[in-house]
């Protein structure tokens, strides 16, 4: 039981409320008290509009002409309406950065401009189901479903565009790959419907030639703990096959590669390291750490009563401020009987973690909504850094075919350019010359 406590505590800290929320409903699952200790949370008095999500919202009568330094956090998608240029920072501000976040940096465009675009190369994404005729993937996607709609929502996915996008999109690390999306249905076992993609793709893998069998797959689900849920050792299973059979998977949260976000402000030469920033989520925990540090808490019951009074009474209080309380709040009611508080605080605050920083933050990604609608994300998730992740290892493949998984992720971090703490910054170039001894 320990051990899969401290597998969701380290879920909950790096990707956000929703999962802390599920994670409680675990470990209360057989709990008959019946109460509710989220009901007391009050609602967060935002003052702040930085990180402020805008996505698919009519905004024309709003006033942004004094968010000049902030506007670049903002998130929104090309179905935004917004007022009038007088009533914005500067003219057209939106689409700058629209356009400025396709562009991923740290030397991409040089290494595109000497052919390493992934071509020749075949990949996957195994994801839920996105919107197979966007733009950013044109003739190169072959899409194949894998179950059934039983709920019949036709529901389509943000996720799965986001880190195909990122993979192999126009605007992507390896845009002239051969992109295979097998399109997941999930239904209550989603690890089975996972495992079930994977052998879809090994059987499309014995009818291709050689020169066209895939070499790298980017899974949604990932599970290395085979006893963390069902379908876990299907799931395990599958991966291990596509692995013997000279695919390299990538997937969240492996343990071969810890990964954490960064971003570079649209405003900034993204080609240099030094203008990179931490993943803003970081940066959110990090303040309110802080915020708990300088105010002295010393067990949980006065974390949980200092970060209700953050939600309401902090100064310059903005949204994602905002879900760091939440998700520390639902750490302390969950792990409250499982870990102590310090020993939770100093993980929070330790900067000594040693993780692979990929650029999530300031970016542009297909959506889901129309064939040539994009999203503008000034704060983004880490699911979509295994895309980025997919696509390097998918140029590796094209400069080194017979490189393996192993070495494609050691070479990531060997040629990573130190960032924050023990950080690391991918470093594309460097990464690409070390498997060519250039």
């Amino acid at each position: 039981m320990r051990k899969t406590v401290v597998l969701l505590l380290v879920a909950a800290m790096l990707v956000g409320p929703l999962v802390t929320i599920y994670i409680y409903s675990y470990l209360q699952k057989d709990d008959n008290r019946g109460q509710d200790p989220f009901s007391d949370i009050p609602q967060p008095v935002i003052r702040s509009n930085r990180f402020l999500d805008l996505r698919g919202l009519d905004v024309p009568l709003a006033d942004f002409t004094g968010d000049g330094e902030i506007f670049h956090t903002f998130t929104f998608d090309t179905a935004t309406q917004w007022p009038d240029d007088e009533n914005l920072p500067e003219p057209g501000l939106p689409g700058k950065l629209l356009n400025q976040g396709r562009y991923l940096g740290l030397g991409l465009s040089a290494l595109k401009q000497t052919g390493i675009t992934g071509q020749g190369v075949s990949v996957a994404v195994i994801d839920r189901p996105l919107l197979q005729d966007h733009e950013a993937f044109g003739s190169r996607i072959k899409y194949i479903e894998v179950g059934s709609d039983d709920l019949g929502t036709g529901e389509l996915s943000y996720r799965g565009a986001h880190v195909a996008g990122l993979f192999a999109g126009k605007d992507g690390i390896a845009p002239d790959a051969g992109l295979y999306y097998f399109a997941v249905h999930e239904g209550e076992t989603p690890y089975f419907q996972y495992a079930e993609a994977i052998h879809k793709m090994l059987e499309i893998q014995q009818e291709l030639p050689d020169e066209d069998k895939i070499r790298v797959a980017v899974i949604a689900q990932g599970v290395e703990n085979v006893r963390l849920t069902e379908g876990a050792p299907e799931l395990f299973e599958a991966i291990t096959k596509a692995r013997q059979q000279g695919i390299i998977v990538i997937y969240p949260a492996m343990s071969a590669l810890e990964v954490t976000g960064a971003g570079c402000p649209p405003y900034l030469n993204r080609d240099l390291p030094e203008n990179y920033e931490v993943w803003s989520w970081t940066g959110a925990k990090r303040d309110i750490a802080g915020e708990l540090k300088a105010r002295s808490a010393d067990s949980w019951e006065d974390a949980v009563y200092i970060l209700k009074q953050l939600l309401v009474y902090k100064d310059s209080l903005d949204s994602l401020q905002a879900a760091a309380i939440d998700t520390f709040i639902g750490i302390a009611y969950t792990y409250q009987d499982y870990l102590k508080f310090h020993d939770w605080m100093a993980m929070v605050l330790d900067e000594s973690e040693e993780a692979l920083a990929v650029p999530v933050d300031y970016v542009t990604v297909p959506n889901s909504q129309g064939a040539d609608e994009y999203t503008y994300y000034g704060t983004g998730a880490l699911s979509w850094a295994t895309g980025y992740i997919g696509g390097l290892a998918t140029l590796g493949v094209q400069v080194k075919p017979e490189v393996t998984e192993q070495e494609v992720l050691e070479a990531l971090w060997d040629t990573a350019t130190p960032f924050e703490g023990n950080t690391r910054l991918v470093n594309p170039v460097g990464f690409i010359e070390s498997l060519t001894g250039s």
